[in-house]
């Protein structure tokens, strides 16, 4: 410590010296604040020159945490800024001073005892002003041990951050192994299954090629066919299925008969009749039996054949429109032929279909105009009854209509187009290929035919 002779004097009548103030003087001396005339408080002061030098400086980990100081009193609040310029530089010398030494007491005194709070003024007070000055100057190489403490921490974020990095590293080497594993399956797939794609295609082709030539073929077969098996039809043996016995008389009638449809269909237009407008189809394709899968052109010239060898053993004169399948006649062309011979009766053979395969039984249609449009209906339940009647069909009933060319463009005769039964019910079908039942349509056509006048 300094002399007393060398402790700084505090009045404003003496210059400062150099050196380090006695911190002593500053604890038992009162100055006077010539602005207000109050006094300052030293233990306001001791805590403000202990907190100073801490404010910038971090606090050592191993070091307890102070005790709070006391709040200081409105007289040191108010000269605390006044005193801090001088107070400062006198603290900053001490504290050159005093690093040798407070690092070697750092070292040997433990740090607890350097924050206890003063008890008393006086030599207390100057003993703990020694203390602090020494421990000030142990947080000069604290940035050395924060800087150690610190690795600590960085060490135990680095292995999260490696734990992370390490699934992250799993998750794109599995995705990457996964995507190689995918590209090989699909090129061993598509190797192994090329071969047999390559022969599924040459074998559509090999079965394509004859469906393309089939058509000229299909057409001849049924034709064939058709002539193969209608001709014995046309002319049965009375031995195996006779006619039906006790016919009318017919001689002196003339009755044309029209097996509906061709092998063929022709679907370019024509006109519907002389006074009507519109168009249909030349001749449009027929039914097919929903068992056998007969074409309705056969079953319609098998009856037609058969009806004109009965109707001519009565001694009817009988025309056909055709004779076999393979032909080229428009409804209209029909009708004209009909015309064309001045029959008694005009015989339309056709067949029917419908969506519910449980609609069966027959009907009768006749052309709403022309010269015998009012005498057609009556005529036509007639016909349609006698059928019932021999045959055991339902009659559903006749109908005048002017939506089929071949009834418009005949509609100066007697005609009616018979629809003998439903190729989509089954029964039907089966009686429609039955040669008895034929029988049975015929002999109704013909007892009808008896019932009209002749020409």
């Amino acid at each position: 410590m300094d002399k007393p002779n060398e402790r700084p004097n505090l009045g404003q009548d003496r210059p400062r010296e150099n050196g380090v103030p006695d911190l002593s003087d500053l604890m038992n001396q009162k100055r006077e604040v010539p602005q207000n005339d109050q006094v300052v408080d030293l233990s306001s002061l001791m805590n403000e020159i202990r907190r100073v030098p801490t404010a910038g400086t971090p606090t050592s980990l191993n070091a307890p945490a102070p005790k709070q100081a006391p709040k200081a009193s409105p007289a040191a609040a108010v000269n605390r800024e006044a005193h801090r310029a001088a107070v400062n530089p006198a603290q900053k010398e001490v504290q050159k001073a005093a690093v040798p030494a407070a690092h070697k007491e750092t070292q040997n005194s433990s740090a607890p005892a350097a924050h206890k709070e003063p008890q008393r003024p006086g030599a207390a007070a100057h003993k703990n002003v020694q203390r602090t000055e020494s421990a000030q100057p142990r947080r000069v190489p604290e940035s050395g041990a924060q800087h150690r403490t610190s690795t600590p921490t960085r060490r135990l974020r680095d292995p999260k951050l490696e734990a992370k990095r390490r699934r992250v590293s799993i998750i794109l080497a599995t995705t990457f192994i996964l995507l190689i594993l995918a590209i090989v399956m699909g090129i061993v797939y598509a190797v192994t299954h090329w071969p047999t794609k390559s022969k599924n295609t040459t074998g559509a082709t090999t079965t394509t090629m004859p469906v393309t030539t089939e058509p000229t073929t299909v057409s001849e077969e049924p034709e064939t066919t058709t002539t193969e098996t209608t001709l014995p039809e046309a002319t049965p043996t009375p031995a195996v299925t006779p006619f039906p016995a006790g016919g009318p008389t017919l001689a002196g009638y003339c009755v044309v008969i029209d097996p509906g449809h061709q092998a063929v269909a022709n679907t370019d237009p024509e006109v519907m009749s002389s006074d009507m407008g519109g168009s249909k189809d030349k001749s449009a394709q027929g039914y097919v039996g929903t068992v056998s899968g007969t074409d309705e052109s056969e079953i319609n010239l098998q009856t037609a054949l058969l009806l004109k060898e009965y109707l001519e053993s009565l001694g009817c004169e009988v025309y056909l429109t055709r004779e076999t399948n393979d032909v080229d006649i428009s409804n209209k062309e029909r009708a004209e032929f009909a015309v064309s011979h001045d029959p008694d009766v005009f015989i339309r053979l056709y067949c029917n279909a419908a969506n519910d395969s449980k609609t069966s039984g027959c009907e009768v249609i006749v052309p709403a105009s022309g010269k015998y449009a009012s005498s057609l209906p009556g005529w036509g339940e007639n016909l349609g009854k006698t059928i019932e009647a021999q045959t055991g069909s339902a009659f559903n009933g006749c109908k005048a209509s002017s939506k089929y060319s071949g009834l418009n463009w005949a509609d100066s005769v007697p005609s009616f187009m018979i629809r003998m039964g439903y190729l989509s019910n089954s029964d039907d079908e089966a009686k429609l290929l039955d040669a008895e039942y034929q029988y049975k349509e015929c002999k109704a056509i013909a007892e009808f035919i008896a019932t009209m006048a002749k020409h």
